[in-house]
């Protein structure tokens, strides 16, 4: 049974799915044109994709950036998300570089929610997740597959591991080779539903796991992804779209 976290004025794990707009600009003047237009189509939660930022390293910088998104955004929660190269991010970083951005964002304040990659959950970085906790900040734990889709076996044991590191959310993204790969998706989505207490994020990519992304109050995933400006994944429809796909399959059930 699921049980539903709340991350500020927004309840994740129940109902419809939680629509997420990513805001994916490489500069501070890409960022803020971004954030007004994604703020005025009032998506329930905003991503910012760090990788994406120029300055990432820059730690006064990033703050300035996200004491910005803080005050454009308003109620809306802002998840903080620095994708690693390996799992389909835009630059490179350290091991030590990618904690410590995490630690130091949670300690701010102005981020409701961190995405942890799963791997820095586990291991040498384990103490990660307790400091992010500390600050009262909801940690999504990720793991992203661009290339492939895992058996559907491998798929719930990663979601196990991310519920026993201590997230508070649990994500999988895979890339479909076919359909089939999409089917193994939401039938993981939908055991690791009824197996695990975590709210779970699960999208496969691209034009053949569109389904996926439309289709989560069914099969037990609690946010989507969506897009006011630029994608920051293959097959992520437009907001207004996916408002009206989401509308569509709420009114079936």
């Amino acid at each position: 049974m699921v049980k539903p976290v709340q991350i500020r004025n927004l309840t994740i794990g129940e109902g419809i799915p939680k629509i997420c707009v990513p805001v994916t600009g490489r500069t501070k003047e890409e960022i803020e044109k971004q954030a007004y237009r994604i703020a005025a189509a009032r998506p329930d939660l905003v991503e910012w994709r760090a990788d994406y930022f120029e300055q990432v390293e820059n730690l006064s910088r990033v703050q300035e950036i996200l004491s910005t998104l803080r005050v454009i955004m308003g109620q809306i929660p802002i998840l903080f998300t620095f994708r690693t190269e390996k799992e389909g991010g835009v630059r490179p970083f350290s091991t030590e570089a990618y904690v410590n951005l995490n630690q130091t964002v949670s300690r701010w304040g102005l981020a409701d929610a961190l995405d942890v990659e799963l791997l820095f959950l586990e291991g040498g970085t384990g103490a990660l997740i307790e400091k992010i906790h500390e600050k009262g900040c909801a940690i999504v734990c990720s793991n992203h597959h661009f290339h492939d889709t895992p058996p559907v076996d491998e798929m719930l044991s990663l979601f196990g591991r991310m519920e026993e590191a201590g997230a508070d959310i649990l994500k999988i993204a895979v890339m479909p080779k076919e359909p089939k790969d999409v089917l193994k998706l939401l039938a993981a989505t939908c055991e690791a539903k009824e197996r695990y207490s975590c709210p779970l994020i699960s999208m496969a990519m691209g034009g053949q796991g569109v389904v996926s992304r439309i289709s989560g109050e069914i099969f037990g995933s609690s946010v989507t992804f969506a897009a006011v400006e630029e994608a920051s994944a293959p097959g992520q429809l437009p907001l207004e779209k996916m408002r009206r796909a989401l509308a569509l399959m709420h009114g079936a059930l």
